[in-house]
């Protein structure tokens, strides 16, 4: 019987493009790739560790799973299950931890169990024996060749981990170690793959592009050389740093198919804050780069990222926050709540904020994302605007209006 597989994913774009590439694994080595919730006889977990809530989530996502599919196998992964792989073994028994620096590993495993589910072998055994004979093999952090977009409506390409900043609150650093870079060239080839096969947008990701450097470029240049090597593709910034918005990232910017579309890793409006964080810039610096894209691109969609109740954060700070908020005008902000990651100097920290002040703080600054995510929709009415087609009928109604054949192929999963 054909062995079907399912996956979910915890966090960060990164993480999303790592799935979507084992997902292509899977259904390459012959394996039917199905929906969460749906019977299969592996379940692969990519799992966050950003808050204690993600890590949470996804113990109760691994126990359900398992409930619905007693005899599934849990393929665990992803940033928590580096840090406390213990943790993770313990939810239940028929669970496999593939160390988030060793993720890679799970494309390799593929054809192993489906051959193994093909032979009536035992599912569990298998997996244990791949995930042992992984372990003595280094990792390729960028062995995750992008396909088609399963899940998420544009393909993902990654090509920068880890991060060298030490953040006051941040465990991803410790999960994924110092930064590394996809050389351009291979960077070049991937996209120019992915234009070859008929996708028409990808997501540029890291855990932080901004320290991206290979074959003497910065980021920038890098986006200057996929514009350059492709014709077609449009490149879309996953997120970056409000102090790194300088004159070579202004100039990537402005390029032909480079997306108007700037997501401020900003994380808080109030100075002192920032600096208890260990964030290298101020508030000015965040409206100084709003300013500067704006400058060179027609309203661009600008987002931010927003922690609230960090320890110590006071009414004047939170007051900072909104007003910066007020100042940069964004389209969207995610905003989360605060949360002590075992092994960073803000775990310690004090005077923690109560956890019902940071919940309101979060709400009020949730229903500024909603205002501005309508007012910068609404700024579009009367527009013509280009889109990427997701959908392989919207496509063919559309080219026949135009008397051609289509000229997309699906480029979404079930949830757009």
């Amino acid at each position: 019987m054909t062995l079907r597989a399912s996956f979910r994913t915890f966090g960060c774009k990164l993480n999303q493009a790592e799935t979507e590439s084992i997902a292509d694994s899977f259904a390459a080595a012959g394996a039917a790739v199905v929906r969460a919730g749906e019977s299969a006889d592996v379940v692969v977990f990519n799992t966050c560790t950003v808050t204690s809530k993600a890590e949470q989530k996804a113990r109760r996502e691994m126990r359900l799973a398992l409930r619905l599919n007693p005899e599934a196998v849990a393929l665990v992964t992803g940033c928590y299950a580096e840090l406390e792989p213990d943790a993770l073994a313990a939810v239940a028994p028929r669970t496999v931890v593939i160390p988030g620096s060793h993720k890679d590993a799970l494309r390799g495993m593929a054809a192993g169990l489906v051959s193994a589910r093909l032979a009536g072998l035992d599912l569990l055994s298998e997996a244990r024996h791949l995930a042992s004979l992984a372990a003595g093999k280094s990792p390729d952090p960028f062995a995750f060749v992008p396909g088609d977009a399963r899940f998420h409506s544009r393909v993902q390409l990654k090509v920068q981990d880890g991060c060298d900043k030490r953040c006051s609150y941040c465990r991803v650093c410790l999960a994924r170690g110092h930064s590394v870079s996809l050389a351009p060239g291979e960077a070049l080839a991937r996209a120019a793959a992915l234009e070859s096969s008929g996708i028409r947008e990808v997501v540029l990701t890291g855990v932080n592009l901004s320290q991206y450097r290979s074959g003497g470029r910065g980021f920038p240049g890098l986006l200057e050389l996929l514009v350059g090597g492709t014709e077609r593709l449009a490149f879309r910034v996953s997120s970056w740093e409000p102090d790194r918005v300088d004159d070579a990232f202004v100039r990537a910017f402005t390029l032909p198919r480079v997306r108007p579309h700037l997501h401020l890793s900003v994380q808080s409006g109030s100075d002192r804050v920032l600096a208890a964080m260990g964030r290298p810039y101020g508030r000015d610096a965040v409206l100084r780069a709003a300013k500067a894209a704006r400058a060179v691109r027609d309203d661009p969609f600008i987002g931010a990222d927003i922690i609230l109740g960090f320890p110590g954060e006071s009414d004047d700070d939170f007051r900072d926050t909104l007003d910066l908020l007020e100042r940069l005008e964004p389209a969207w902000v995610h905003a989360f709540t605060f949360s002590p990651r075992p092994g960073t100097p803000a775990f310690d920290m004090k005077p923690r904020v109560p956890e019902r002040v940071a919940v309101e703080r979060a709400a009020i600054v949730q229903a500024i994302a909603e205002r501005g995510r309508t007012a910068f929709a609404s700024s579009r009415l009367g527009r013509v605007l280009e889109a990427v087609i997701e959908d392989h009928g919207e496509a063919g109604v559309l080219d026949s209006l135009r008397g051609r054949q289509p000229a997309f192929r699906r480029q979404s999963g079930s949830d757009g």
